[in-house]
This record gives C-alpha cells, structure tokens and sequence, in this order.
C-alpha cells in the first residue's frame, strides 16, 4: 500500500514552469466558463456567431450497427456554436463515470485535497502533452524518459531547453534500479519542490508503448511511483493504448495517485477515430486550472461538432456500451498482431528479435548484425516503397545508432504485410551480406 505524503508537501506553484506562472486566465473566457450561459440570459458580452447565418442546418449519424441519430436542431446549434473551454458537462460527466469504474483514482473528487483529481477535454492527447510540457517545463527544467520514447514528447520538449534524460527499459517498463540510479545524483528536495527546482516529471506510456510495445507491470508502476514520492517529481501518464491491451487491465498510475501527482492522459483516437481529435487530461486541480488557462489561450478549448458527436455515441452506448466497443476493437488489433507476427517470423526467421507484445498497435524489432537501421530504412526500404520507422527516430538523440525497428501492423492489409516483410528479408539479407 503506498503512503500518502501530508497535504502541505506538494508545493504545486513551484513545479509551473515561468510561463506558467506569468499566465493569467482569460477574463472573457472565464465569465462563460464559470456562469454556465444558457438561453435564459440576455447574450450581449461574447462574440458569437448568430445560427442564423450558419450554412449547416441539418445532420444524421449512422452507426456501425446501421442505426440512425438525427441530431436535435438545438444540439446542432450548440455544436456548431463555441463551447466551454473544459468541455460540455455531459463529455465531463461520462469520463469521471468510466475513471471512476476503471480506474477509482484516491484524489477524484476530494474537495479536501490540494490536489484533487480533475477532468477537462483537450484536442487528442499531443495537445495533452503539448500542454502539460507547457505548464510544467522550461529551459534548464528536466523531464524523464523511457529509453526509446514517443518523438513529439521530445519535439515540443528540446526547443525550449529541457533536458530530456533516458531512463533504461525492459519488458516491464522502466527499470526502477536504473531510475534510482539517475534520481541518486540529485539532492533530496525540500519543501515540497522538486529538486533543485529542476527536477519536474517524468513522461511515459505504460500501456502498448509507442514505440516499444511494453506494457508496465503493477509493482513496476507502485515502485516507480514511490521514487517519485521520495524524489517529488510529476507523473505524466500518456495512456493512449489503455484499451488496446489484454485484460486484466494493470493498474494505472492515476489508481494508485495518493498524493495528487499524476497528470493522466488519455485519447479517443484509438478507441473511436483520431480525426475527431478529440482526448482529455486527469489533473490534480492546480494543474488542470492551468492546463484550463492554456486551453482558454490557444484551442479555446476542443473541437464543440466533434463533442457533438461523440455525445451521441456515449448516449447510445453508455459507460457498459463504451466499454464492450473498446473489447471489440481491441479484439481486431489482437487479431491483426497475431497475423502480423505469423507473417514475420515466416519471412525474418534468424535475422530478427522482438518480444510479442500484448497490446497497442506495433512490434518493436531489433534487426541482427545491424548496428544502425537508419540507412536500411531510409534508404533501402523507402527506395522500395516500404514504410516502417527507424528506431532513432524514438531516441531523444537521433543521431545515436540503434539495430531497432518499429513496424505498425494497425492498417496494413494481410497482403501487404506478406509483401513488406519479404522485402525486408530480401534487403536486411542483402546488407548482412554487405557487411560480412
């Protein structure tokens, strides 16, 4: 069972990068955000469009059972309309009802705790993480990372001056001992700041890891999350893959989050369609008030048709609904996988290892007697017409020569696998041959 560290040691103010702190809320966004503006007032303050003049003025959804939902003319209006930066309350309502179930976070809904767990919408989870690295993280500041990790972590984290520091992985995770090891060159922090106040988070997908397919363990996620109660650092947990694995499911960082520092991220791209680019962020409530303020700066909040939407789904289906749609879709991506990796061995037998992953959408492979797949990749495979991603281009410097590989199975058809894996065969032989 993990400790809960007293209220007063979370000094949330001194982990908000300079940014952070010199941003103010918006006051126009905040007067429609906190009233709840309906029909009822007399709208003479914002700026929006009459519906009178909107070119859209009717629409239907057929879903994959071939019903059909016409959408009301009010929902249509609104939807068209600008929404609440946080999200319409009834999206809101739904994935404190689905956490709640799946995940049952200590801090969510605690009014008591500094830090209690709360929820608002952002535009896929990139955005998630765009603005999670934007409150948190500035030049000097310092960030964890897997081994191998997801590139737009460090696309929006390098340009500002962070120091993105790669922690070894294994099947499990991220190995504590070598995150022990790091942690041990810092000083204790004091205070409830992080050490040095550079010290601030740690980044990771524990879930059907993009790139490398791992999925954490309980006791690697419980052990690791005492690391940074010791070493009072941020968890940020990008999620993306949570549905996409073998059930049961392992339990989540934002499960086991008794001090209120876990920012959980999470996507329907996955589970419905990434052109709603749609997601949302679990925050303790310092944070999500400043996730809320870049939100009010930037998106102003995600896309109000694509809510629309998916408020239709999530009334069709419910939270049990939801979730036996997420079961169905994983099943074809286990399908897929296992497809895809009869189809490897069958052409890679002798010239390439991976473990077999139990979710997400890729196989992580290290390529034998290759020092660098940049070169095959890039140039051999692509001359070709074959698509797969070096593993550089997961390392926080890609210049540094990997014999790794990721390869999506997600859309690829069974045809094409057996096409691109032979000749993956034909050109890793060829350069085996090259260099003996």
């Amino acid at each position: 069972m993990l400790k809960t560290i007293s209220k007063a040691a979370m000094d949330y103010t001194a982990f908000l990068s300079k940014t952070a702190r010199a941003r103010k809320p918006s006051a126009l966004r905040e007067l429609f955000d906190g009233i709840g503006v309906d029909e009822t007032y007399v709208l003479m303050a914002g700026g929006l469009p009459n519906p009178e003049v909107f070119p859209i003025t009717d629409m239907a959804i057929t879903f994959g059972d071939g019903t059909v939902s016409k959408i009301s003319q009010n929902n249509l209006m609104e939807g068209l309309q600008y929404g609440r930066t946080t999200g319409h309350p009834e999206i809101l309502k739904f994935i404190k009802d689905i956490t709640k179930r799946l995940h049952d976070p200590p801090r969510m809904g605690d009014s008591s705790h500094p830090g209690a767990t709360e929820v608002l919408l952002t535009s896929g989870s990139n955005d998630g993480i765009y603005k999670s690295v934007e409150i948190l993280l500035g030049e000097g500041d310092v960030v964890l990372t897997e081994e191998y990790v997801y590139p737009n972590l460090v696309a929006v984290t390098q340009p500002i001056g962070c120091d993105v520091k790669a922690i070894r992985m294994d099947k499990d995770g991220i190995i504590p001992e070598c995150l022990a090891a790091e942690l041990s060159k810092w000083p204790k922090p004091v205070d409830g700041k992080p050490s040095l106040g550079r010290l601030k988070a740690l980044y990771c997908v524990p879930n059907g890891d993009n790139p490398t397919g791992v999925r954490y363990t309980n006791e690697r996620k419980r052990e690791i999350y005492r690391l940074a109660q010791e070493y009072n650092f941020i968890i940020i947990e990008d999620d993306a893959y949570f549905y996409l694995e073998e059930k049961p499911f392992n339990e989540s960082f934002l499960s086991m989050d008794v001090d209120g520092r876990v920012i959980r991220l999470e996507t329907f791209s996955k589970t419905i369609a990434p052109g709603l680019r749609l997601g949302f962020a679990l925050a303790p409530k310092p944070f999500f008030n400043q996730l809320r303020y870049v939100s009010q700066a930037s998106t102003q909040g995600s896309s109000n048709v694509s809510q629309m939407l998916v408020r239709e789904l999530f009334r069709k289906w419910g939270v049990d609904g939801y979730i036996k749609h997420c079961e169905e879709v994983n099943d074809f991506y286990s399908k897929r996988r296992i497809v895809c990796e009869r189809i490897a061995r069958k052409h890679l037998n002798g010239m390439a290892e991976w473990e077999s992953p139990t979710g997400g959408m890729f196989l992580w492979m290290k390529f034998k007697g290759v020092k660098d797949t940049l070169k095959l990749v890039m140039e051999r495979l692509l001359k070709r017409k074959v698509l797969i991603v070096t593993g550089a281009a997961f390392s926080a410097d890609v210049t540094r020569p990997t014999p790794y590989v990721r390869i999506s199975y997600s859309k690829v058809s069974e045809e094409d696998m057996e096409k691109g894996f032979a000749i993956i065969a034909e050109e890793l032989r060829a350069l085996q041959n090259e260099q003996n």
